[in-house]
């Protein structure tokens, strides 16, 4: 009996804690609607992508993202948190939270700057490059930057193109060590190291990095190695060090990503080719130590060559363990330049390895990602404002 009357106890209480919970269910408002319709940043329209709960809003490059004036439409009786007012910063990405009854919904918004990326070439357009390594870096380039563009010296020259226009220059010069007339046009030279005078940022790869003396950026006269004969065979995989003397620059922007191989020494490297032919178009430093008076194993010689040039000392051939020789440089922004460049002089970073010889007869680059990935970390850090 006693059994029975707990039974029936336990089967009361339950059916109570139902009524009550029916009760509150039946007093939630959850019909309202939460979405955010419409939303605009100084007059440019967002896109709202309701699946994902993400409005994107691009602006014009120069717009001041700290100080925008924002427009919302929201549903009848929705509130947003924070408030949306007139005077908005959106400098990082900002969730909102949207509530209507008893109903929320959070939406990450995010406002960028519309910017572009030049490709400079000597060619009338990217169809028109000649050299292999250059063609096959600019299809690279323009499949994938939406914001890339080509832009010949000519038409620099004659004025049909703004390089203020851009955020960042990239050159990638592999046809000589004698820099293009077109490059050296004195209203060429006006334009580009004003441009990089004024903020402007730059890459310069392969034989470009001469065009760093020309602008007048750098101006010790070190002992180089300049390469730009036809090439040759070779077993050997070619690697970029990025260990530094005592100093490890794998942290670099320039290196997200990378995998780099470690020796038993700590010594840190990227491969770049692969065995087979390579052209060998070295524009690098050599003997730099020596020309500030150190040894090349002395610690004086880093912080000398690096306060001389106000540079990042960021890669040497692969197994260069001292300071005898600087192959990747990022140039940081003085008074008179205050622009960033990023110099690239390493022999082995092709575009396209040639498909040519007996060790490599597709020209199939097996470290090909490496020196995609070394390039788009590259603009990626340049296309950051100074």
């Amino acid at each position: 009996m006693r059994k029975h009357i707990l039974n029936l106890f336990a089967i009361v209480f339950i059916a109570g804690l139902i009524s009550c919970d029916e009760d509150y269910k039946s007093n939630l408002v959850l019909d309202k609607d939460v979405t955010i319709s419409a939303f605009s940043v100084d007059g440019v329209e967002g896109v709202i992508n309701e699946k994902n709960k993400t409005i994107s809003v691009t602006v014009p490059d120069g717009t001041d993202l700290s100080n925008l004036s924002t427009t919302i439409q929201l549903a009848e009786g929705a509130t947003i948190t924070p408030a949306i007012s007139s005077n908005m910063d959106f400098s990082n990405p900002l969730e909102v939270m949207v509530v209507n009854g008893d109903v929320f919904s959070k939406y990450t918004i995010t406002v960028s700057e519309l910017f572009y990326i030049g490709f400079l070439g000597t060619a009338p357009n990217a169809g028109a490059i000649v050299d292999d390594d250059e063609k096959a870096a600019a299809e690279w380039f323009l499949e994938n930057y939406d914001n890339g563009v080509y832009v010949s010296f000519d038409d620099i020259k004659n004025g049909s193109v703004d390089v203020n226009d851009f955020r960042v220059l990239w050159w990638y010069y592999d046809s000589g060590r004698d820099l293009p007339a077109t490059a050296l046009d004195n209203d060429v030279l006006n334009a580009i190291n004003n441009f990089y005078k004024n903020g402007g940022n730059m890459l310069f790869n392969g034989h470009a990095c001469a065009y760093l003396w020309t602008l007048g950026r750098i101006t010790n006269n070190y002992n180089m190695v300049i390469g730009d004969g036809a090439g040759f065979e070779n077993g050997d995989t070619w690697a970029i060090g990025a260990t530094i003397g005592a100093h490890d620059m794998t942290s670099h922007p320039i290196y997200n990503g990378i995998t780099f191989n470690q020796d038993g020494d700590g010594y840190q490297w990227v491969p770049i080719i692969g065995p087979g032919y390579r052209e060998d178009h070295n524009y690098v430093i050599v003997e730099a130590a020596g020309y500030h008076g150190y040894g090349n194993g002395d610690e004086n010689a880093y912080a000398a060559f690096t306060s001389a040039n106000k540079v990042r000392w960021l890669g040497v051939w692969g197994g260069i363990r001292d300071y005898f020789m600087a192959g990747v440089m990022e140039l940081l922004p003085t008074d008179e330049y205050q622009g960033k460049a990023i110099y690239q002089g390493i022999g082995g970073f092709e575009f396209n390895q040639n498909a040519a010889g007996e060790l490599n007869p597709d020209g199939v680059n097996p470290y090909q990602s490496n020196i995609n990935l070394i390039t788009k970390n590259s603009l990626n850090y340049l296309s950051q404002k100074n």
